[in-house]
């Protein structure tokens, strides 16, 4: 099998294109696992985001709507307030 040096050294040229050979394949194996991983937190991410736009919007229709029925809210608040401040000070005239 082995008769002459150059054979020990064709054997050990194949054994190190063998042993590259693996760590390529096991390299791109890791590189996709790596890769999957990233889609995953990304898919991930995406949905966070999604709920926290549909969130934002839920919170921005509300506040419109509200804000629609704010001024006629202030309108009266400010004349029952006028109403409650002019009430006390006819109390006060009459204690006079």
């Amino acid at each position: 099998m082995l008769e002459t040096s150059q054979d020990l050294l064709r054997l050990a040229i194949a054994l190190v294109v063998l042993f590259i050979g693996l760590a390529i394949g096991w390299g791109c194996v890791y590189i996709a696992l790596i890769l999957r991983d990233v889609k995953k937190m990304t898919k991930s991410a995406r949905k966070k985001l999604d709920l926290v736009d549909q969130i934002l919007e839920t919170v921005k229709k509300k506040v419109e709507t509200t804000a629609n029925y704010l001024p006629p809210l202030i309108e009266g608040v400010g004349k029952l307030a006028a109403h409650f401040k002019d009430k006390k000070r006819g109390k006060a005239k009459r204690r006079k």
